[in-house]
């Protein structure tokens, strides 16, 4: 199973779409890739984030905080998303038992309903899911260096 994780200072950043970079974890390897949403304006830069996620071919993602939009989008990619508590760093940091976000509204609400991308779509898609699941696997982040 691939992981992405959005990163910052050596732990999951506070923010998705925020995030200095993002590591990419199959269990055997870990390469770290800057944004592309932080050198872009409005909805252009999440838009190639989601590009960057699926040409990686991730399985899942590992958050703090994510809005509904994003989410919405991922969750309707096929790409499970679990979420952190926490500011854990990630240095050989293990994770197991992290409870999946199975529906947009799950995500926070967008702040920003009145500029950007967010006032020209304001319904939230919620894709048809399984039940909520939980990690269930021991994954652990090798060799991450910030």
């Amino acid at each position: 199973m691939k992981f992405a994780i959005p990163y910052q200072n050596g732990r999951i950043a506070g923010h998705f779409s925020k995030a200095e970079s993002f590591l990419f974890t199959d269990q055997e390897h870990s390469e770290i890739t800057p944004n592309p949403a932080l050198n872009s304006t409005g909805c252009g830069g999440k838009k190639s984030l989601l590009s960057l996620l699926k040409s990686q071919q991730i399985d899942a993602l590992v958050v703090r905080n994510i809005g509904q939009k994003m989410l919405g989008n991922l969750l309707q990619s096929n790409i499970r998303v679990f979420h952190a508590k926490g500011n854990a760093s990630l240095n050989n940091a293990a994770f197991t038992n992290l409870p999946e976000f199975t529906d947009a509204t799950q995500g926070r609400p967008c702040k920003n309903t009145k500029q950007g991308c967010c006032s020209k779509k304001q319904n939230v898609m919620t894709p048809k899911l399984t039940a909520p699941s939980r990690l269930k696997q021991t994954f652990t982040v090798l060799g991450c260096k910030a």
